[in-house]
């Protein structure tokens, strides 16, 4: 093998550490890319939201080539994808003959690589982790089967720290008392400021984990906050579809209904009016088709109706 069990043994862990956000997903596929000799590495994330979870030395143009052309149309990843195993550019006899040779490989001056496919998922939707060399050497057998056995803690790393069942996320972070650290990013931008991170990070030590926050472009997105101790919390951050009927200010004076606020507490809370309260209050229940005050507290909690005004009202 091209590195020994000891190292083997040191990526899994590190991989693991990754998929939970303990760790940033660059540091198990860098290592990966320096260990096995590739110059690079992609790994591409199965949603169709997103493209290039991580790239470590791919041009611009050869990574678009990779998340479009190559993961839709090449024969040689629907090989892989359906096989659900690594394959080398040396297993595919006919692969000087592909459009991947031609416009995704000899251009670049790569003439060995692996693609590797992750599971879960199938076909195009599977996340992959891409690996080219300058070198004609291929990826000996004992470390084609040692990426094998990693493939599925390897899945973990196109969306950290994810639970069964739930949504990709385009952001997640880690937040710890003295740093702010980027686990995996699908955004040019961050959503939320340093402080809407670290106040959102203190409430989710000792309030509810989940809120909606509109950005100054008017997307909403929804966070999710987990404690991760000793480490910090962790944030995961996805795009969501405007919050239904509601204004951003009723899901602020909802998110309080919900923690069981008088009218008085919120306005006092959010700096508006005591009528201005009772109207979004009147206006929620109306909106959402809820009877009386209980059960729109029971709504919030139930379809995680809360906001960053909320939580800054509660935290204060």
């Amino acid at each position: 093998m091209a590195a020994d069990v000891q190292w083997w043994a040191r990526l899994a862990r590190e991989v693991r550490a990754a998929g939970r956000g303990e760790l940033p997903v660059e540091t198990p596929l860098r290592a990966v890319r320096d260990k096995l000799g590739f110059a690079c590495v992609a790994l591409v994330s199965g949603s169709k939201q997103r493209t290039a979870t991580v790239n470590l030395g791919y041009p611009a143009d050869m990574l678009g080539y990779l998340t479009t052309t190559y993961r839709w149309k090449c024969p040689i990843h629907s090989r892989a994808a359906r096989l659900g195993l690594p394959l080398r550019f040396v297993d595919i006899p006919e692969v000087h003959e592909t459009r991947t040779y031609r416009e995704g490989i000899q251009p670049y001056g790569f003439r060995e690589g692996v693609t590797l496919p992750l599971a879960p998922g199938t076909g195009p939707e599977r996340s992959f982790v891409a690996l080219s060399s300058t070198h004609d050497r291929p990826l000996d057998d004992g470390s084609v089967l040692a990426l094998t056995m990693l493939s599925h803690d390897f899945a973990a790393l196109a969306d950290p720290g994810a639970e069964p069942g739930e949504s990709a996320a385009d952001v997640v972070l880690l937040v710890s008392r003295t740093q702010i650290e980027v686990r995996a990013a699908a955004v040019d931008q961050l959503p939320l400021s340093e402080r809407e991170f670290r106040l959102a990070a203190q409430c989710a030590l000792t309030e509810r984990t989940g809120f909606r926050h509109r950005d100054a472009d008017g997307v909403w997105w929804r966070v999710l906050a987990r404690v991760r101790r000793p480490d910090g919390v962790l944030l995961r951050i996805s795009r969501v579809p405007e919050p239904g009927p509601l204004t951003g200010r009723e899901l602020d004076v909802v998110g309080l209904v919900a923690r069981g606020w008088s009218n008085e507490r919120i306005s006092t809370g959010l700096g508006i009016a005591i009528r201005t309260v009772r109207s979004h209050v009147e206006s929620s229940l109306v909106k959402l088709d809820c009877p009386n005050r209980t059960a729109l507290a029971r709504h919030a909690l139930e379809h995680d109706l809360d906001t960053l005004g909320a939580l800054e009202a509660a935290h204060r």
